[in-house]
């Protein structure tokens, strides 16, 4: 099968077309995979970057995302059958299958979950990763009716799905964004933008006197960054990280989370139905196909994005 892979910490990730279909083991299922999409973390993998925190075992298929068709399951599944439309993110410990391929095989019960049918292999494919970070960023935070809440990266894959689901249960949102980024986020249901750029918190203290309820920090990586946008809280308030930068000690008693993401067929399921529904969109701004993911890496690094970077592979 054709796969995109890293082989060797010393190599540049490449495509390849001489790796075996997955065998399937029990409570398996083989995926033929339609498409994907590009994440952060897909690209720090291609440059080894998590060497020291994950095991790397090569020849290593880059990719998270998947949407597709199941080909093939193995003894003892139920929860599928053949010609089920299925999407997810594979969250294993060790880097190794990946989804920019033809085939991954995975267990039943894990990392997937029936794809929306209202929508295409592309766009249920840039959904499962990012959509799943905001969700849970969105429970860390228990945002209420009417809760403003001030989101930091809004552009990108995670913000521009916490953007909507946040919307969508009634609260105020606040979102930091280039010029040409306002209608965008505008139509994603934000109510507000503060310019990249600006003293955020100072901006949004000026509009905001008693500070917002909430911050979703998706850019800093310093808790001393994450804590000059945590200014912009009221006092009490609840600020997260997707990017491990809430630290203790806030000033003004804060609640600070580091939201970790996790592939839970239960929560892509639902946000299968809010697609279904019409109340969550997948925003992908351009595809790449299969050749070509290095070109895709190269684009998510530097140029700026609005929604995700899709792989078309069959």
């Amino acid at each position: 099968m054709r796969a995109f892979t890293l082989d060797s910490f010393e190599a540049t990730p490449g495509l390849r077309d001489d790796l075996p279909v997955p065998e399937l083991g029990e409570g398996d299922v083989l995926v033929r995979i339609h498409a994907s999409s590009v994440n952060p973390v897909d690209a720090y993998t291609a440059m080894g970057a998590l060497k020291g925190m994950m095991e790397y075992e090569f020849p290593v298929i880059l990719g998270r995302d998947l949407a597709g068709v199941i080909e093939r399951v193995g003894a003892g599944v139920t929860r599928y059958a053949v010609g089920d439309e299925v999407f997810g993110w594979v969250a294993k410990p060790v880097l190794h299958d990946g989804t920019y391929a033809d085939y991954i095989a995975l267990p039943a019960d894990q990392f997937t979950a029936t794809k929306p049918a209202s929508v295409d292999f592309v766009a249920a494919a840039a959904v499962p990763l990012a959509a799943c970070t905001a969700s849970i960023a969105l429970d860390a935070l228990n945002l209420a009716q009417g809760d403003r809440v001030l989101v930091v990266g809004a552009t990108g894959g995670v913000g521009s799905f916490f953007v909507q689901l946040a919307a969508g249960r009634g609260a105020h949102v606040i979102a930091t964004a280039l010029a040409q980024d306002e209608p965008y986020l505008r139509d994603l249901g934000a109510a507000e933008t503060v310019q990249r750029g600006e003293d955020v918190a100072a901006v949004v203290r000026e509009r905001h006197r008693d500070g917002v309820d909430a911050l979703l920090d998706l850019v800093s990586r310093e808790p001393a960054d994450f804590a000059a946008l945590a200014a912009a809280v009221r006092s009490g308030g609840r600020a997260a990280s997707a990017l491990g930068a809430a630290g203790d000690g806030l000033a003004g008693g804060l609640t600070a989370t580091n939201v970790m993401n996790a592939s839970e067929p239960a929560r892509l399921q639902q946000l299968a139905g809010l697609i279904d529904a019409g109340t969550l969109r997948s925003p992908v701004q351009r595809t790449y196909p299969l050749a070509r993911v290095g070109e895709a890496f190269a684009d998510l690094q530097s140029q700026h994005t609005q929604g995700k970077l899709a792989i078309t592979i069959a």
